[in-house]
Order: C-alpha cells, then structure tokens, then sequence
C-alpha cells in the first residue's frame, strides 16, 4: 500500500512540474529537480506516456515529456499555428518546415504592427507578443545558417577546433558562449555584440535587430542603444 501511495506521489509530482514549467523535460532533468532515481522517474514517465496523461517526445538530443494539451503535436496544425513551440522541436524540424513557419512568423508580425498602429493592441500586449516572435524567429534564422554552413567549429576564445557537441572548449576551458537572443552557440568567426550592462553576448545581427524592436537586453532587461553594444569582449 505504502508503495502505492509513493507511486501516485510521485506521479502527482512529475505531472505538476510539467505543468509548471509548460515546456518539455527530460528524465533526467526531472530527477534532478527532485533529487529522485532516474530510473524510477523513467518508469513513472514511460507509465504515464503508455497511459496518455504525458506525451512523449523523441527529438535528437533524448525524449522529452510534456502534457498533452499543452502543444500541438508535429503536423501541419503546429506549422500554422502561432503557437511558440518548445526549443527542443526547432531542430527536428526540416528545413523546409523551418522556412515555413518562418514566413507564418514574418507574416504575423507585419499584421501585428499594422495592428498596433490601428490601435487593436495594447502596448503592454504588443511588446510582449512582439519579443516572442522575433526570439522565435532568431532561433529559426541561426539554425538555418549553421545548417547552411559546413565549416569546422571553432572556439570563439582561443580559435581551435571543437566539436558542436561541446559545451567548453577542451583547449583553453572556457565554456561556450550562448547568444543572449537565439540560445544557440557562438563561435570563433562570428560578428558579436555584448550588452555594456551585464556582458551577455550575442550574435551582432540578431541582437541589432533585438534592439530595434524590444530596445533592451534580452538578458538583464536594461536599456540601452545599438551605439552603445560592444563589439569586442575581453575573454
């Protein structure tokens, strides 16, 4: 009984931080949230998927867990959608499916200014709403460049070469830089903006185009103007 009581617990527990959270997590991630046993939270997930109450995502980097109607799942609905998706579908995504959620997105925001400038938006709600497109849209935009892209990575520091699965550089240590608007690594030849405030990092296109629309830093929210980013950063 008492192991019974322990299971729907526990599951009462998983089923809260998905909810929670409102994005998809691993089992390994929700193990260490409460400090649990892989392998008992990977059998308590596995049981909810095969029952329904969670929906399992397999994506390139492991399967992810999430509540149902939460998303959409991977069909045209989810490429029509406005929906922002879960990071962990953008690189699952082709190509093709990329391009095309990417002219939904440059669509909407087109009809969202037009919108505003009508006066149909709150300027609360338009600011929110515009922030979340254009991230939505840096992401997007960088992994079609680096798929398009075939050179061999190369630390942003020191300039050796490193494989994308890295997370800091096995030559000189330093971790890999994330940019600040799209959330993906940045590496050695890539042109880079840093906020003078808290020193986030960024690519320079993406967080020039971050600052004409939202005008502060995706990272600590402060203010500033695109004279003011730093072009070079002491490592």
């Amino acid at each position: 009984m008492a192991d019974f009581s322990e299971q729907q617990s526990l599951e009462s527990k998983i089923i809260k931080i998905l909810r929670i959270t409102n994005e998809p997590l691993s089992a390994h991630a929700i193990s260490d949230i409460y400090d649990l046993s892989y392998d008992k939270v990977k059998t308590i997930l596995k049981g909810l998927a095969e029952d329904g109450v969670v929906y399992a995502l397999k994506a390139s980097r492991g399967t992810f867990y999430f509540i149902p109607d939460k998303y959409f799942k991977r069909d045209k609905d989810l490429l029509q959608s406005e929906r922002k998706l879960p990071i962990v579908w953008y690189e699952d995504l082709s190509t093709t499916e990329l391009e095309q959620r990417k002219q939904n997105l440059l669509a909407s925001i087109d009809q969202l200014k037009k919108d505003y400038r009508q006066g149909k938006v709150l300027v609360e709600e338009y600011f929110q709403t515009l922030q979340d497109k254009n991230e939505e849209l840096m992401i997007i935009n960088q992994i079609i460049e680096d798929r398009d892209t075939k050179k061999t990575k190369r630390c942003y520091y020191c300039n050796q070469n490193i494989e994308e699965k890295e997370t800091a550089c096995p030559h000189c240590g330093k971790e890999i830089p994330i940019c600040s608007v799209c959330k993906r690594k940045i590496y050695s030849g890539a042109e880079v903006g840093a906020c003078p405030n808290c020193k986030a990092l960024a690519h320079l296109n993406h967080i020039k185009e971050w600052l004409k629309s939202i005008g502060s830093c995706p990272n600590c929210k402060k203010h500033f103007l695109e004279d003011e980013l730093q072009r070079e950063v002491v490592s």
